[in-house]
């Protein structure tokens, strides 16, 4: 029959002065032009289940074309919403979407 292992030896083990953490900063967020209309608030959130190897490839093709994931399957929906005729927005709209769009034109 094996020996039991004896109990470790604390010590060697000292504990150190308790260094203080570094108070934190504060996060400085860029002032919205209209507030509480986050995108979690303009949108709906679904999930997607891909294969694996779907993932891996979309993630690829998005690196290939500087773009997002997202914005690919963005894309795609959009598509499918004019082939089969319905016509609600997709994308949901935040202020900073309506910023964006306004500086392109």
């Amino acid at each position: 029959m094996a020996r039991k292992p004896s109990a470790p030896s604390y010590a060697g083990m000292a504990i150190g002065p308790e260094i203080a953490a570094p108070a934190p900063q504060p996060i400085m967020l860029a002032p919205t032009p209209e507030p509480g209309r986050t995108l979690k608030d303009a949108s709906a959130q679904l999930m997607l289940y891909l294969h694996p190897a779907a993932a891996k490839a979309l993630k690829r093709y998005a690196l290939d074309q500087n773009t997002k994931v997202h914005d690919l399957l963005l894309e795609a929906v959009e598509d499918w919403f004019r082939r089969h005729g319905l016509r609600e927005p997709v994308r949901a709209e935040t202020a900073r979407a309506r910023e964006k769009a306004a500086q392109s034109v």
